[in-house]
């Protein structure tokens, strides 16, 4: 037989307990002991009255365990504890604790007036009793509801210096203690024998610790690159400067009280910028400080050239935070150049200019940064590089052109420099090149037929007329165009020291005039006309002769002592005017001594009529002259017009070709679509993801057409943005082209935009982009058996309509190149991408064609000579001549032209064109001048044929009105 107790510490409802059920009857013994009763020994039991018993029961629930009480470093020197853990209180991120910390289990008779805590008599000691120490950590405060488990350890009692029940929980190994600010939780807890839990919880609050704090600073809240460098350009906006404050162990310490800040940028110890009073935003944490919207202006940058480095400073109420940056200057905005570069006489034909440099500056005044581009345009100026208009700012802030620009234009005319930024035009200079005169200084005034002309000197001097001695050597040659001279047509004769002798040259057998241009062979604008008139016998007389034979005869009429008038001549020794003696004269042919006074006036009308006639003569001289400016130019437009003419049959359809075609795109600049045609020129693709794969082209250059009209009106129905639209093949691939920061703004560092930074042209519109596997195809057949892989449309009427020339789907040829372009579902580009564009736009020759087939129009229709319809009921109406066209192409669009070639032959044919203009406009010149002249002369002739009448009456008063003589 067994006997069943329980032990004195285990509850009541713990011990056995007999279980009746309907069927059966179990015995629970739960927490008590069964034993033998013949184990008993009645010697060793002891009997018990209830008041004994209850004493016992009191004694032993006093010493049962109570509570759980941690030693703190004042309770525990004699245990040598180093150091404290300050349970509820506020300590500073890295507080130093201690390697240990101690617990004991208090008795239900242990009191807060013991005298002393180590009392052995109020520390439970029970070696089966096992405490449980947690440390939680909670982020931020008491109530965040996801606390973590740090430390988590079971121990048993232990002793030290003879004081037993110490739970000795070691925390060396525990480094990164108190380093995260935010409330650490310490529970114990302890199960004791009748199942009960005693626990005791304490909690360390830890704040940042400000005593090491340190900043972190970013431009757009940007905190990926830790302590990046902050890039800030003159000119441009910081859009938003983040700052946020943490301690040596990365714990955020919050902003409080703040309202303004004042930026400085330092070099060294130098101020070289500084913004005042801006205002800030803090976050809901109060854990970043944002500064938006601010410029800085400085022309100090040079300071610290060419790295741009420099402290940002950031001055608060009660703080600072420095942090390195980069300020780099501005946009170029200013161009200074040297102003002796403007006087003329520095600038020659010919000549290499050896002092253009180019100080470039921002709009502060500071020299730009090294390796900024810019566009110099040239008029009348060549670069001698030969390596085009971009040119690069060196390490000093100068382009630097020196020895680097030629001047191609002729004297007298004008050079230009253009600099431009992007599509901004900063500097614009022009530039007289030195006036040079050509004249001759020694031309007969007449010559015989058949003769020759010799030693004509020629002269090149400035507007002062001061020989120009500079044009001497080989290079400076003098050259005859004429087509009378034809011994020295083609020839060339040097210029030594600013002249230059024609030695020789015969003239025409037959009398009149002979003109010859004289020129500079290389500066052709350089020239001078010369007339000279060819005379021949005694045939040849002027009408001043003319006149000075009827003077002599008069003056030999009134001659009162003339005796043996033999011969009269002419001081040119022309034929005996009459030769007869006096006495043959009557009486009555001579004048009477009344008259002799009128000898003196005809001597006054003689030189009056000699003058009159030498400028007369004069200016038939210039009119002549002029007439065969007129006749010589007239010449030379016929033959730049022939020119012209033959150039545009050389270049016929070619000038709407493909690489014309990229050209013009090429100078939209700020298009993504010129982006792309210049990465394609100039740069290989990289290995690697990038927006370039599975890019497919721009649309314009994807398709050519038969005739401009054609390639207008498509262009004018599809619009600049579509002509320019990127076209690739997946969505995947469109998704490189971009991406975005958290707030929406696209990133200029990636994709497409980090290209066209590196090419200097930003991207500064939107763009479309059209993805070829997302487009809808045309879902009917197709002519397999032609070579264009038409689309099958239905014909749009039931019978062939006035004008009607085809689909616009069908009128685009593609390369062969471009038809083997197919989508992942197997379509090609006139499936995919131009029925996606044109859809089933109908074609017509007219206006008016168009209209009559209105009913029949599905996806509306152009005409080729400008009408637009778009839909139902709407209408295109103006007119407009779009730069981006599709390229023209009459024949195959494989067959293309050297482009080189077809850009030669435009350029030339511009130039000819301003070779005509300004023909033309001496023309004009010429013509006018000539009117004068014409005019002039009428008014001199009138007056000398009224002087001539007073001449032919010689015995009237009318003398006297030109020269009375007192009687």
């Amino acid at each position: 037989m067994n006997s069943f107790s329980r032990s004195i510490e285990c509850p009541g409802d713990q011990g056995c307990l007999l279980e009746v059920g309907q069927d059966s009857v179990h015995l629970n013994i739960k927490e008590s002991f069964s034993f033998p009763i013949s184990v008993i020994d009645d010697n060793k039991c002891q009997t018990m009255d209830e008041d004994s018993w209850c004493q016992m029961l009191r004694k032993k629930s006093a010493k049962a365990p109570a509570c759980i009480e941690v030693l703190r470093n004042s309770q525990g020197n004699d245990l040598a504890i180093d150091g404290d853990v300050p349970f509820e209180k506020v300590i500073a991120a890295g507080y130093n604790h201690p390697r240990e910390i101690i617990a004991v289990i208090r008795p239900q008779n242990a009191t807060t007036c013991s005298t002393s805590l180590l009392d052995k008599r109020y520390i439970v000691k029970d070696d089966d009793l096992e405490m449980a120490m947690e440390i939680y950590h909670l982020p931020g405060s008491k109530d965040h509801p996801r606390a973590k488990l740090i430390y988590k350890k079971l121990k048993k009692p232990s002793s030290c210096n003879s004081i037993n029940g110490l739970y000795i929980f070691q925390l060396s190994e525990e480094t990164s203690m108190f380093t995260k600010s935010g409330v650490y939780s310490f529970i114990f807890s302890v199960r004791c024998r009748d199942s009960t839990v005693i626990k005791h919880e304490s909690r360390i609050t830890v704040r940042p610790n400000s005593n090491t704090r340190h900043w972190q600073l970013s431009c757009d809240a940007d905190w990926s690159a830790d302590n990046a460098v902050v890039d800030i350009r003159l000119g441009m906006p910081v859009r938003c400067l983040a700052a946020r404050s943490h301690d040596l162990y990365g714990n955020g310490i919050p902003f409080l009280d703040v309202h303004k800040a004042v930026i400085t940028i330092l070099g060294g110890d130098d101020i070289l910028a500084q913004v005042k009073d801006i205002k800030v935003d803090l976050s809901t944490d109060l854990l970043t400080l944002y500064i938006r919207d601010f410029l800085f202006k400085t022309n100090k940058l040079d300071r610290v050239r060419p790295n741009y480095e420099a402290m940002l400073k950031i001055s608060l109420s009660d703080s600072e935070l420095s942090h390195p940056c980069k300020v780099k200057p501005g946009l170029p905005s200013t161009i200074n150049m040297d102003m002796s570069l403007a006087w003329e006489k520095n600038l020659t034909p010919g000549e290499v200019i050896d002092d253009a440099l180019l100080e470039v500056l921002d709009h502060c005044g500071n020299h730009v940064e090294e390796g900024m581009e810019l566009i110099v345009n040239t008029v009348g100026l060549s670069f001698v590089d030969k390596c085009g208009p971009v040119r690069k700012v060196n390490s000093e802030g100068f382009v630097d052109l020196r020895g680097m620009l030629k001047v191609v234009s002729g004297f007298g005319s004008e050079a230009c420099l253009t600099i431009f930024h992007h599509k901004k035009k900063i500097f614009n200079r022009t530039f007289q090149i030195a006036i040079r005169n050509l004249k001759a200084v020694k031309v007969p005034e007449s010559c015989p037929a058949g003769t020759f002309l010799e030693n004509i000197i020629f002269e090149v001097s400035d507007c002062d007329g001061v020989i120009d001695e500079s044009i001497h050597g080989l290079q400076h040659t003098l050259s005859i165009r004429s087509n009378q001279l034809k011994d020295v047509q083609g020839a060339q004769y040097a210029f030594e020291h600013g002249r230059c002798v024609l030695p020789r040259a015969q003239v025409p057998n037959e009398p009149g005039t002979v003109s010859f241009v004289a020129y500079h062979t290389h500066f052709s604008d350089l020239e001078t006309i010369i007339q000279v008139p060819i005379l021949q016998g005694s045939s040849c007389c002027t009408i001043y002769n003319y006149f000075r034979l009827k003077s002599w005869i008069f003056l030999w009429q009134i001659h009162v002592y003339a005796l043996d008038l033999v011969r009269v001549n002419s001081e040119n020794d022309f034929e005996p005017i009459c030769s007869y003696p006096t006495s043959s004269l009557s009486s009555q042919d001579l004048l009477s001594p009344s008259q002799l006074a009128s000898c003196q006036s005809v001597r006054y009308i003689e030189d009056a009529l000699r003058k009159v006639s030498d400028e007369i003569e004069s200016i038939d001289s210039n009119i002549r002259s002029e007439e065969e400016m007129i006749k010589f130019l007239d010449s030379q437009k016929k033959s730049v017009e022939n020119r012209i003419a033959s150039l545009k049959d050389e270049i016929g359809h070619r000038v709407g070709a493909k690489e014309i075609t990229r050209h013009k795109i090429e100078e939209n600049v700020g298009t993504a679509a010129a982006v792309l045609c210049n990465l394609s020129n100039h740069k290989a693709y990289e290995p690697g993801r990038s927006f370039k794969d599975e890019v497919v082209g721009i649309v314009a250059l994807l398709g050519t057409v038969a005739n401009r009209d054609l390639s207008r009106m498509l262009s004018v129905y599809l619009g600049e943005d579509n002509m320019l639209a990127v076209v690739c093949k997946t969505q995947d691939a469109a998704n490189y082209f971009e991406k975005y920061d958290t707030e929406g703004n696209v990133d200029i560092r990636f994709g497409i935009h980090q290209e066209a930074a590196k090419l200097g042209v930003p991207i500064s519109r939107r763009f479309p982009i059209i993805c070829l596997d997302e487009i809808r195809p045309y879902n009917g057949d197709v002519f397999w058996n032609i070579r264009q892989k038409k689309l099958n449309l239905p014909f749009p009427h039931s019978k062939t309509h006035k004008g009607f020339r085809g689909l616009a789907v069908n009128l685009i040829n593609l390369s062969a190149e471009n038809l083997e372009i197919i989508t992942s579902s197997g379509h090609g580009l006139r499936e995919t991408l131009f029925y996606r564009l044109f859809g089933e736009l109908q074609v017509y020759e007219t206006r008016n064609d168009m209209r009559q087939a209105m009913p029949h129009l599905r996806n509306g229709a152009i005409s080729l000579d400008g009408g637009i319809i778009k839909g139902d009921g709407m209408l295109l109406l103006g007119y407009s001549d779009p730069e981006i066209i599709f390229p023209v192409m009459p024949d195959a669009p494989d067959i293309l032209e050297d482009p080189e070639d077809v850009f030669t032959k435009v350029k030339k044919m511009n130039a000819e064109k301003s070779v005509l203009e300004t023909v033309e406009n001496k023309i004009r010149k010429a013509e006018e001048n000539r009117q004068k002249l014409v005019m002039k002369r009428n008014k001199k002739k009138r007056k000398f044929d009224e002087m001539a009448e007073v001449m032919s009456q010689p015995s009237g008063s009318q003398l006297d009105q030109y020269h009375p003589v007192s009687q």
